[in-house]
């Protein structure tokens, strides 16, 4: 009998809005599929920054949170269920280490590898944005089981 993995995630009492946290994602999946189209490390390195003021702060100054905060408010999307913030959080980390080695990656014309990056960060955001599922979790839960702090 297969056994699965049991997932754990970082835990915090700080809570976060899951609409708006998947409409962060969504917007994720488009600003990255733009830069790879246009071969922008401009844009990676502008959304690791995104990445990174979530990761490190309240996530207030985002212009992504805020621009999802203002889209969920005029497509009057009602709040999502509190979720805990420090899953996503780790994710926004995982998210600003990947857009920023691809935009990397783009300066150094090393293309083929900037694309798979950011075609993981976009996998990874498709997923927390249509199927409220965190592949940061997993990653976490990986970690921490490698390491045998479980």
């Amino acid at each position: 009998m297969k056994k699965y993995i049991d997932i754990i995630c970082p835990i915090s009492s700080i809570k976060a809005d899951e609409n708006i946290t998947r409409t962060t994602a969504i917007f994720t999946v488009f600003i990255t599929a733009v830069a790879i189209l246009i071969n922008s490390y401009i844009i990676m390195l502008l959304l690791a920054v995104d990445f990174a003021i979530r990761a490190f702060s309240t996530g207030r100054a985002s212009p992504l949170k805020i621009l999802a905060i203002q889209t969920t408010r005029i497509l009057k999307i009602n709040n999502g269920k509190r979720i805990d913030a420090a899953p996503k959080k780790f994710a926004a980390l995982l998210g600003m280490t990947f857009s920023f080695l691809a935009g990397l990656f783009m300066i150094v014309n090393l293309s083929l590898t900037a694309v798979i990056i950011a075609s993981m960060l976009i996998f990874c955001a498709f997923l927390e944005g249509v199927f409220s599922y965190c592949v940061g979790c997993v990653v976490y839960t990986l970690i921490t089981k490698s390491s045998g702090k479980s």
